[in-house]
């Protein structure tokens, strides 16, 4: 099995409206302790229509269940 290295962080979900007007869930980290994502933004497309009320009761929902998120990277180069 090939080494693995797993970074965490606490997260939290919004909403937030894209320049050219659609309605996006949008992931927050709380702590920058996951490296492969300083530099990164994580969104989710919503469904064409979603109005911005249906995308803050997804994001609630969402911050109510989940209480963090995880990036496990394989070492490159490593044998399998």
């Amino acid at each position: 099995m090939s080494p693995t290295n797993t970074e965490r962080s606490n997260c939290q979900f919004v909403v937030q409206q894209t320049a050219d007007g659609k309605v996006v869930v949008v992931l927050q980290l709380l702590h920058e302790t996951i490296s492969s994502l300083k530099n990164s933004f994580v969104g989710f497309g919503l469904l064409g229509g979603t109005r911005a009320e249906q995308a803050k009761k997804l994001a609630d929902h969402l911050n109510e269940y989940v209480l963090g998120v995880f990036v496990t990277v394989k070492e490159s180069g490593a044998a399998s």
